[in-house]
């Protein structure tokens, strides 16, 4: 059975949900969302919400290639019909076990197994 997640990244205007289907237990999670906020930290990525939330997607892609060769989408079956690990949603997934926010201006990561209700849009 797949461990489920939402992550939100916001920031002092905005936010935007995206959903992680599978491995979003913690020591699945946070090696791309910590590689996210290095990014961010060291102005590599900008601070804000709309510039920010496209490379979460791409460093998502990036767990799914195999070696250096990019990853063909496939219709049908299996992840290949899926651009990454982390896809943008609207809202708080019903099925998550953890819920990650990535707070743009405090540049940290706060990490949630319960108590997703609030969150919701």
């Amino acid at each position: 059975m797949s461990t489920r997640a939402n992550i939100i990244i916001k920031d002092e205007y905005s936010k935007l949900y995206f959903y992680r289907h599978s491995d979003g237990y913690p020591k699945g999670a946070m090696p791309t969302l910590s590689k996210f906020l290095d990014l961010v930290k060291t102005g590599k990525i900008r601070d804000n919400v709309g510039q920010a939330s496209g490379w979460l997607i791409i460093l998502g892609h990036e767990e799914y290639l195999d070696g250096n060769k990019p990853l063909e989408p496939k219709i049908g079956g299996g992840i290949r019909w899926k651009v990454g690990a982390i896809e943008p949603t609207g809202n708080i997934h019903g099925d998550i076990e953890f819920l990650y926010i990535i707070d743009l201006v405090k540049k940290e990561i706060q990490v949630i197994e319960h108590d997703f209700e609030r969150y919701a849009l």
